[in-house]
């Protein structure tokens, strides 16, 4: 059964005005609203029964172009994962705003991601999702049993574009993000602080772009349009461009390192896969099992 709860938000005030009494978490799925910057924000909230008091890690998932939380509650596999691993699954929606593309305009959901001024039509506010993602956090620790020092991002496409600028400008609050076909679209994003990330992407993602499939092995990071993407990410991270391979006849995985142990990326390129959140369903793959296996080993320090 859905539940909606309304709040509000006024700007950057830490504390949160409540319309309703307070809660202290709802078990199973939970729709709320709140008001930030004068424009309600939506995101579904999931937390399994009888977990009411242990400090629970939390998993963001951020939807692509032209979806919402709802459609991600339903297919990411976040949801399952919750159930399975005890873990607080929240899944937001962006904003719709009327972009242009190839000449075309037309209305769709779009996070604020980086580059959001190339593409939206001229004389709309873009609002900032940062700041909705930090006030999101802010709610769930004052109503849900949050453990602070767990809280991780995942992405898909414009939501991996968004994660992508999260693993840098709001490296303070998470503790690790995954990006799913989605790269940083801004390379002047600084980071506050370093955090692990993955990043990974389809073989066929790539040949719709480039015309072919890239090899399949260790050679397949020279494709010029990975290899870009995948240093932007090393490079905003402060990471050594040297990196271990590891590669089976179905995933090829790239770990670069920094200085300090926890200070890593890694990129997956995963074969069969066109431009999609690989769920069990719609590819053999549940990418939410990789990710969470990557997140499992950080906490924030």
């Amino acid at each position: 059964m859905k539940k909606m709860i309304v709040w509000v938000i006024l700007g950057v005030i830490p504390a949160v005005a409540a319309f309703s009494q307070e809660i202290e978490g709802f078990p199973g799925r939970s729709d709320h609203i709140i008001n930030v910057d004068g424009v309600d924000r939506q995101f579904i909230v999931y937390q399994p029964a009888g977990l009411y008091s242990l400090p629970m890690p939390v998993v963001f998932m951020f939807h692509g172009t032209g979806g919402n939380g709802e459609k991600f509650y339903n297919i990411s596999g976040w949801k399952e994962k919750a159930d399975k691993e005890g873990l607080i699954a929240v899944f937001p929606s962006a904003l719709t705003y009327c972009i242009e593309e190839n000449g075309r305009k037309r209305n769709t959901t779009k996070w604020n991601e980086g580059k959001l001024d190339g593409y939206a039509c001229p004389g709309q506010v873009h609002y900032d999702d940062v700041l909705f993602f930090r006030e999101m956090v802010r709610f769930l620790q004052k109503n849900y049993p949050v453990d602070a020092g767990r809280i991780y991002a995942s992405g898909f496409s414009n939501g991996g574009n968004f994660v992508s600028r999260l693993t840098l400008e709001a490296s303070d609050i998470l503790a690790a993000t995954s990006i799913m076909a989605g790269f940083l679209q801004d390379t002047s994003f600084r980071a506050v602080s370093l955090i692990p990330s993955c990043l990974a992407i389809g073989d066929e993602n790539i040949a719709k772009k480039t015309g072919k499939l890239p090899p399949w092995g260790e050679e397949a990071l020279e494709t010029p349009v990975l290899y870009r993407r995948v240093m932007d990410m090393v490079d905003a991270l402060e990471l050594d461009s040297v990196y271990r391979y590891e590669g089976t006849d179905s995933l090829l995985c790239y770990v670069f390192k920094g200085e300090e142990p926890r200070n890593e990326f890694r990129f997956y390129l995963i074969r069969d896969l066109p431009h999609r959140y690989p769920n069990g369903k719609n590819h053999s793959m549940v990418i939410a099992d990789l990710f969470w296996d990557f997140f499992r080993q950080y906490r924030k320090e």
